[in-house]
């Protein structure tokens, strides 16, 4: 079959090297002062607050910098110039597109496309239907009569699906308002930054500057991932660096912030220990502004955030708990599935649907089985009761018909038994992986040197697992931090909701949670984020450095 070519297009080069660096080190200068312009602009302007606002100072600021950066590079004829001034109208380009796709209403008209989309999707089955018969007529190679036609069906009913769900409308209603003045103006600037973006990526730029083909290898590497790169700074760096500004002040997400310098880390960290004398009661020891947090003996520790250090020793006693009930049966069970038998695949299939359930749906399994009327755990209790006062000579018990939701202290170990049967199976994947990696021929040789099975795992299995242990710790440790979903959905009626009786389920991300989403407590939510995130870091680092202790001994 003759393949179909389309007619080839360059964009012109207009000027030779040289000139072209000339050209752009004069129009480093020219950008940076259109960054520094709007840097002002947000800096003095009174209807630009809050995100925006931030948002404005930390795109003019990147700009101003690039701009300034390719500008001395460019000067100095650098390879950096080029690469800081590829950067700068890249993302010039990037940011005038998505201007203008919200000045037109894009994103809102994606909604509306979504809402039609059912429309189109009997002719998108036929289009795919069509496709398909044409690649199964298609023998050794060659087409048959057949496949142009039904190549050319697929065609004419992905035609017919755009314009059954309104493509065609909607993309006449952005040309329309593209005419417009604003529109118009970003349209040519998204222009303009491609070309200089395109013309500065060129390989004779690359041998004016005497640039290296590693190097030049490096800056196309960087260009092919950099809708990902720009992904990460968007929706996770930038939201992250945001949540630290936001973090030092008081804001409420609706009026202007007020900055509090590192206040809300001071009312969340501050602890004050007092010995009470004789008689004194701990409200009376404690400073004004401290609450008392627990006593021991004659000593009262006070707290400026009480919930806070309480979610803060259970999220800790929850760890403890969960973190060897979710790795050593799970270490157990994979050693259990490390094995040829008939149907074992079966078994790890089933062991491992747990960890991919919804944690909404198996929470709410799981209460269920926590009622402590209608529950399977209580009634297998009673059972259990019932058979051993059945037995002959054998101390009477009593069923303790336990609360598990209600009970403040045994709610948090109910937690534990969920976390931990949503993760045995996954975190046994994962030791199995690692078996299934260790170097047969020891096992052989320490069974000719006459160890025995429990010799053989102590001595060969545990070493040969510590990189595998070593990130089922690290990795189901940082889950137990962040504990949240399951608090929610085993405690809705609480208050705060997820922290359980007498607060005894309440973990950093539901008081975070809290004091955002319900108390509108923005800044000081954003505290309570970091310092959870200063917490996971120490543990993982404290992790990593064990791990590397352990490789070098």
């Amino acid at each position: 079959m003759a393949s179909i070519r389309l007619p080839s297009f360059k964009l012109p080069r207009l000027l030779d090297a040289p000139r072209w660096l000339t050209l752009l080190t004069v129009w480093r200068l020219v950008h940076a002062l259109a960054a520094a312009a709007a840097l002002v602009l947000v800096l003095t302007s009174e209807t630009i607050a809050g995100p925006a606002r931030i948002a404005g100072l930390s795109a003019s600021i990147l700009l101003l910098l690039l701009d300034l950066g390719g500008f001395l590079g460019l000067l100095r004829r650098r390879s950096l110039g080029r690469s800081l001034s590829l950067a700068a109208d890249y993302l010039t380009f990037m940011g005038a597109v998505i201007a203008l796709l919200q000045a037109n209403g894009v994103f809102v008209g994606m909604d509306a496309l979504g809402a039609t989309f059912g429309r189109g999707v009997p002719y998108f089955a036929v289009a795919l239907l069509a496709w398909l018969l044409g690649g199964a007529v298609v023998k050794e190679g060659r087409d048959s009569p057949l496949t142009r036609p039904l190549r050319i069906i697929g065609w004419l009913a992905i035609g017919a699906g755009l314009l059954a769900v309104g493509l065609l409308p909607g993309l006449a209603t952005f040309l329309a308002r593209t005419a417009r003045p604003l529109p118009l103006g970003l349209l040519a600037v998204a222009l303009l930054s491609a070309y200089l973006a395109w013309r500065t990526f060129q390989g004779d730029m690359a041998l004016e500057l005497r640039i290296s083909a590693t190097s030049q290898r490096t800056m196309d590497g960087l260009l092919f991932v950099s809708p990902n790169l720009l992904g990460f700074i968007a929706f996770f760096a930038g939201p992250l660096l945001f949540s630290l500004v936001v973090s030092l002040t008081e804001w409420d997400a609706f009026g202007a912030p007020t900055f509090v310098g590192l206040g809300n880390y001071a009312n969340i960290l501050s602890l004050n220990v007092q010995f009470l004398d004789a008689g004194q009661s701990a409200s009376a020891a404690l400073p004004a502004g401290y609450f008392t947090w627990f006593t021991v003996g004659s000593m009262v520790v006070g707290a400026r955030d009480v919930m806070f250090w309480t979610s803060i020793r259970n999220i800790f006693v929850f760890t403890l708990f969960a973190l060897p009930l979710s790795t050593i049966p799970a270490l157990l069970l994979a050693t259990l599935l490390n094995s040829k038998a008939p149907g074992i695949k079966v078994f790890r299939a089933i062991y491992f649907i747990p960890s991919i359930a919804g944690v909404v749906a198996v929470a709410l399994i799981w209460r269920q089985l926590f009622s402590a009327t209608s529950g399977w755990l209580n009634y297998l209790i009673s059972r259990f009761v019932v058979f051993w006062n059945g037995l002959p000579l054998v101390p009477q018990m009593t069923d303790p018909r336990l609360q598990w939701l209600s009970d403040a202290d045994i709610a948090l170990f109910s937690l534990v038994i969920v976390f931990s049967w949503m993760f045995i199976g996954y975190n046994a994947v994962l030791f199995l992986a690692g078996l299934q990696g260790i170097d047969q021929t020891l096992h052989e040789a320490a069974m000719l040197d006459g160890a025995n099975r429990w010799q053989r795992f102590r001595n060969v299995t545990l070493p040969g697992l510590r990189p595998t242990t070593f990130f089922v710790i690290a990795s189901t440790g940082i889950l137990t931090l962040q504990l949240f979903g399951e608090n929610v959905v085993l405690f809705p009626t609480t208050t705060p909701i997820g922290a359980g009786p007498e607060n005894s389920t309440l973990t950093p991300v539901v008081y975070l949670y809290d004091q955002g989403f319900r108390r509108f407590s923005f800044g000081y939510a954003s505290a309570v984020a970091w310092v959870l995130f200063i917490l996971i870091f120490a543990f993982t680092l404290v992790q990593f450095r064990r791990q590397r202790e352990r490789v070098e001994g």
